[in-house]
């Protein structure tokens, strides 16, 4: 099935057209590049929070409430920007068992990371004395650490080989 859509996908006219386009790809990259950076960027700054090792000053809520909004955004363009990679090379993703990898660290990372929102929306006491509970700040490493792993990742798709017998 997964062959069969790769090959109707790399028959397409948007393959044909991101194949023939020579600023497509590398626009593309580069907004998805963007993104990641938006993404990760945030993530860096409200898990430190969490830690207690920046914006001390400021209750945690707050700075979720301050970074979630573009993370959030930067998802959907990163989704949006994906795909169309996906399109311009089929093959190449589809295939690849650190492509699956990546996509579900990043569904584990996008859950973790709005989950702290969830945590704190209900009204935990420690908010606003900056103290999260160690459970909470060891959420924050392990989603920072997830993070990192779909940065890996996502290098790392382009270095690997197709899956034996697969059309990559």
């Amino acid at each position: 099935m997964l062959e069969a859509f790769a090959a109707w996908l790399g028959k397409s006219p948007l393959t044909g057209f991101l194949e023939t386009a020579a600023w497509a790809v590398p626009a593309i990259q580069t907004l998805h590049i963007f993104c990641i950076a938006i993404v990760f960027g945030g993530a860096v700054i409200v898990n430190l929070r969490v830690l207690g090792l920046v914006e001390r000053d400021q209750p945690i809520a707050s700075v979720l409430d301050r970074f979630l909004p573009p993370i959030a955004w930067a998802v959907l363009v990163l989704l949006i920007t994906g795909a169309l990679l996906i399109a311009s090379e089929p093959n190449r993703a589809l295939f690849r068992t650190i492509f699956w990898i990546k996509m579900g660290l990043v569904a584990i990372g996008v859950t973790a990371t709005f989950a702290q929102r969830r945590a704190v929306a209900q009204g935990p006491s420690w908010d606003a004395h900056g103290k999260p509970p160690r459970s909470f700040q060891l959420l924050s490493v392990t989603t920072l650490a997830i993070w990192v792993a779909v940065i890996f990742a996502g290098r790392w798709i382009g270095y690997v080989s197709g899956w034996p017998g697969s059309p990559a």
